[in-house]
Formats: C-alpha cells, sequence, structure tokens
C-alpha cells in the first residue's frame, strides 16, 4: 500500500518538474461541489450494525452525495496543456437510531477523504472567450473513518468511539468548462472518480476493521463515483 502511495507522489513530482521547467505562466484554482461514493463495505458494515440493535432501529442516511472541494497551484507550459497540483477534501457518512420513551441509541460514521495529487489538462477546444478540457488526474487517497454509538438510558449515557484509516491510490477522468477573461476565469468541472479500496485499520491499535459475518475479510473505503463542481481560476505572476 505505502509502495502505491509513493509510486503516484512520485507521478505528482514528475508532472510538477516537467510543468516548472516549461512555464508559461502560473496560477491557483478552487472549486467546490459535490460527490457520489461506492462505499461498498461501509454501507454493509452499518446495515450489519443496525440489526445488532436489541430492537428495530431506523437507518437515517448510508453514504449519500455529499459536498467536496479543492485547491490546486497551477503551471500552463504549452498552449493547451497544462498540470495542476494540490489537495482535495470529500466527506460523508452514515447514521441508524432506535428511540423511545426510556431512551435512545444511535450510531454515526463519519467518513473524510484527504486526497493529494496531480492532474493534467488536454484543451479540446480553446479560444479567447472559451475553454473545454480533458483532465486526467492522480491521487494519494488517506481517509479517516470514525464510529461512534452513544447510549442514553433512563438519564445516563455512554459513549463508544472507534477510528479507523486506510491508504488507498485514486484516479479520475472528466471534462472542463471555462470562461475565460483577462487574468481569471470560471466554468464547471465533472468526472469519474475510481478508487482502489483501502483496507481499514484503527488508528490506535492498529488492527484490521474485519467483517463481522467472516474474520478473514478486512473491510475497505471505496470513494469511487461521479464529481461535478464550480471551478475559478487566477493566473498570477
Amino acid at each position: 500500500m505505502k509502495r502505491r502511495l509513493g509510486y503516484i507522489i512520485g507521478i505528482a513530482l514528475v508532472v510538477s518538474t516537467i510543468a516548472e521547467s516549461n512555464a508559461q505562466k502560473s496560477g491557483l484554482s478552487v472549486s467546490l461541489g459535490g460527490a457520489s461514493f461506492k462505499m461498498e463495505d461501509m454501507k454493509y458494515l452499518m446495515d450489519n450494525i443496525l440489526t445488532s440493535y436489541p430492537l428495530e432501529g431506523e437507518m437515517i442516511s448510508s453514504f449519500p452525495p455529499y459536498y467536496s472541494g479543492s485547491a490546486n497551484y497551477i503551471r500552463q507550459f504549452y498552449p493547451h496543456l497544462r498540470a495542476e497540483f494540490g489537495y482535495a477534501f470529500t466527506s460523508t457518512g452514515a447514521r441508524a437510531n432506535y428511540s423511545d420513551y426510556s431512551g435512545s441509541l444511535d450510531t454515526d460514521m463519519t467518513a473524510i477523504s484527504h486526497r493529494l495529487g496531480a492532474s493534467l489538462n488536454y484543451s479540446l477546444i480553446s479560444s479567447d472567450r472559451l475553454d473545454l478540457s480533458l483532465y486526467g488526474r492522480l491521487d494519494g487517497n488517506y481517509t479517516t473513518l470514525d464510529i461512534t454509538t452513544n447510549i442514553y438510558v433512563l438519564g445516563l449515557s455512554n459513549i463508544v468511539n472507534y477510528k479507523y484509516s486506510s491508504i488507498s491510490p485514486n484516479g479520475s477522468m472528466g471534462l472542463e468548462i471555462l470562461i475565460k477573461f483577462k487574468e481569471s476565469a470560471i466554468g464547471i468541472e465533472g468526472g469519474y472518480l475510481v478508487d482502489l479500496p483501502g483496507k481499514l485499520k484503527n488508528r490506535e491499535s492498529g488492527t484490521d476493521l474485519l467483517d463481522p459475518n467472516d474474520s478473514q475479510r478486512v473491510l475497505t473505503s471505496d470513494w469511487s463515483g461521479w464529481r461535478v463542481g464550480i471551478k475559478g481560476l487566477i493566473w498570477i505572476k
């Protein structure tokens, strides 16, 4: 796993070095949008937790589409080709609940993705006012997963919290449309991300998060899904 992450970061550094040596101009970009997530193992785990409740509970949410954002440093080193290097953030989660007159039982799962990587953008159509480009990106992804159960009975509360993490490489491809101004641009981007599922380990003990029905299988995070967002770009001297 560490070798795969090192390989991706190595690619990002090579791209950044090439961009630096051929640069015409540089800039910064930010984007904000939404994303969907596969998270099959996490949905499976939440279903198992819900069925373990002493009485029938309710699934409030199970890893729905949620917001995402990124910030990147840009180098334009050919008229139709530029590189971006930076950070992306995504979050999602799940919640189950049971309550009656005597108390309540809540389970919350919060998953956060921190991605660091590089992309190449190639302009398919370019003019003074409009740019349509195809992009491909490689990232190293660090996932944190917190599972918190809160039991409240007859005025007494007990909270149990487990913290897990995983490392995985991922790649994405998509399209970007920008409306260009003198020293800036604004537009939309969208595409699909493929995450190679990362095995989840307890952040304190290092033990694997095992399938409750199969002690030989380690559960994984999987951020694969669609991405769409609004993007702003500014060129700097």
